[in-house]
């Protein structure tokens, strides 16, 4: 007797219902004869097996029923309702932005197993489940199936032509990696490359490529809170002054007095001396004024300072008040506080003062004048684009805009890149 034969009954019901391509096996329906297939098929009632009322139903539904049991979707239907539910609740418990930060890291991994599930499952219901947009899905798989080795991104000059070329990976890498701007931030060493014309990239693309590299470690330094910062519209318009604490290693302690431009960042004026004194504070006072102005001192000057002995007493007052400048005590007479003046002070220790030991006060001074016509005169602030304050104080504009500088090098990069000699010729 064919091994058919011994489960007649219920192969009748599926050729009745239609679903013999779906609930047979090929090898079982195989052995069925033509002639058997067709006479179940025309002679069959399905009411004979399972009732009259559920026949009825399974007819109205055959349509869904027939696509649950498709061959793409081959799933045992309560098995594949269980994985939906639990992917699902899985999928809720954690946020957008870390479920596409978890991929993008084993991105590799990740399109490898997709692709072993696309024959059941598309990158499109993929992309749904993961709230990801099947763009994204697809561009990453791009990205791991034709990967290149002569790439600084490992991305194919040819099917990425907007990526930088190796010659300016390179620039970023030596500049980056050069040890006298160690001290400096990457915005500094992009301004000073970017001014120079050796790099026409955009400060952003210096960040990204950066961080795809891994060339320089982000500072993990504290944030405060934000406050509405004090911000003048020209030079000029408000000055900064206070002192800050330097112990040399010969065991002496310094005051370091200096004066600051709000507008252009400029330092002013600069003195160290052995002792806290309104004597030392008004000279540095008075010579910022006489550095500024050879005439007369325009009624809008306003110079901000912290409640110390040295800024709040009768001397400093009476001068200020017969020069016509506006004296402000911070978290006193305004909100704000005087943190322009202590951010160059926290820079100037951190990245300057405190990298070699300074022997005594000849050293210090000698240190802290190379730091400010570093500051002033060579390296670009980050407030101020590709300038540096000297030349925002001469008249440069901080807010200039290089956007047609990034186009023009953008064409000359598309091009590039795509006439480039692609080891794979992918």
């Amino acid at each position: 007797m064919p091994a058919y034969q011994k489960y007649a009954s219920s192969l009748k019901i599926c050729f009745a219902l239609g679903l013999q391509y779906q609930w047979i096996d090929p090898h079982t329906r195989n052995q069925i004869p033509h002639t058997t297939a067709a006479y179940w098929k025309k002679h069959t009632n399905a009411d004979e097996f399972i009732g009259q009322n559920l026949a009825r139903e399974i007819s109205q539904n055959l349509s869904d029923i027939q696509n649950a049991y498709h061959p793409a979707n081959a799933f045992p239907l309560k098995i594949f309702k269980v994985y939906c539910r639990l992917a699902i609740k899985i999928v809720n418990l954690f946020s957008k932005a870390s479920i596409k930060k978890t991929l993008i890291d084993h991105k590799k991994e990740f399109i490898h197993a997709l692709d072993q599930a696309t024959p059941h499952i598309s990158y499109k219901s993929i992309a749904k489940l993961l709230h990801i947009s099947p763009k994204t899905l697809y561009h990453w798989r791009t990205l791991v199936r034709f990967p290149c080795p002569e790439s600084p991104l490992n991305l194919c000059a040819k099917r990425h032509p907007n990526q930088a070329t190796l010659h300016e990976v390179n620039t970023i890498r030596a500049w980056l990696k050069n040890p006298d701007f160690n001290h400096w931030s990457i915005h500094a060493i992009w301004a000073t490359a970017f001014k120079t014309h050796k790099t026409a990239l955009s400060k952003n693309a210096w960040y990204k490529y950066n961080a795809c590299l891994n060339l320089r470690p982000k500072a993990n330094l504290p944030k405060k809170p934000k406050k509405t910062p004090l911000r003048a519209f020209q030079i000029n318009q408000i000055w900064h002054a206070d002192i800050t604490i330097f112990k040399t290693a010969d065991g002496n302690k310094y005051f370091i007095y200096t004066v600051l431009d709000n507008f252009s960042r400029r330092i002013l004026d600069w003195q160290i001396h052995t002792r806290v004194s309104a004597k030392h504070r008004l000279n540095s006072i008075k010579n910022a004024l006489n550095f500024a102005f050879s005439s007369k001192i325009p009624p809008q000057l306003q110079l901000v300072t912290d409640a110390g002995p040295e800024n709040n007493n009768s001397t400093i007052k009476e001068f200020l008040q017969n020069s016509g400048v506006q004296l402000s005590i911070a978290q006193v007479d305004i909100p704000q506080s005087n943190s322009m003046m202590e951010a160059f002070y926290h820079t100037a220790k951190y990245r300057y003062l405190y990298q070699k030991p300074i022997q005594n006060l000849q050293a210090l001074t000698l240190r802290f004048q190379e730091l400010v016509h570093e500051y002033n005169f060579i390296k670009p602030h980050y407030a101020l684009g590709i300038y540096t304050p000297n030349e925002v104080y001469n008249g440069a504009d901080p807010n200039t805009s290089h956007r047609d500088i990034y186009a023009q090098a953008a064409i000359i990069r598309r091009e590039t890149n795509k006439n480039t000699n692609c080891p794979l010729n992918c």
